[in-house]
């Protein structure tokens, strides 16, 4: 595996045999603790697959699609809260926790998770936009 790869991998909490991908994917979603399930059997955790080729591809292809993601669902940068990255390398499945992992992908980069998320956000203010009052027309037949 290459170097920058395996920095990017190391605060993996699990791993398992690609094979076995839909087994160990539906334990990671249920999380580290056992739970009762749902009653619509929900997931606790959400779930980005990603297949991880080498680091210069991951850089420019696919951390851009997981920022723009994270940001759409409302997981946000750095925090990345409940969300679970699925990485295939090779013929293993690495779990590692979305937080951990845009935090090491930024050490690898030199880059602030601020500054990916104004280059691969969605473009969408977090707060309410401040403006002056809001000039309505008077009441009808006012003219």
């Amino acid at each position: 595996m290459e170097e920058k790869l395996r920095q990017l991998l190391q605060d993996a909490f699990g791993e398992a045999a690609a094979r076995d991908a839909n087994v160990a994917i539906a334990r990671a979603r249920r999380g580290p603790a056992p739970r009762a399930p749902a009653a619509d059997d929900a997931p606790g955790l959400r779930l980005y697959e990603i297949i991880l080729t080498g680091f210069a591809a991951f850089a420019s292809d696919l951390l851009p699609k997981l920022v723009y993601h994270l940001e759409s669902i409302g997981a946000h940068l750095p925090d990345c809260r409940g969300v679970l990255i699925a990485a295939f390398v090779g013929e293993r499945l690495h779990f590692v926790e979305a937080k951990a992992f845009i935090a090491r992908a930024c050490e690898i980069l030199g880059v602030a998770p601020e500054e990916l998320v104004r280059r691969h956000g969605t473009g969408e203010r977090r707060t309410a936009a401040g403006s002056g009052p809001l000039l309505l027309p008077g009441p009808k037949g006012d003219a």
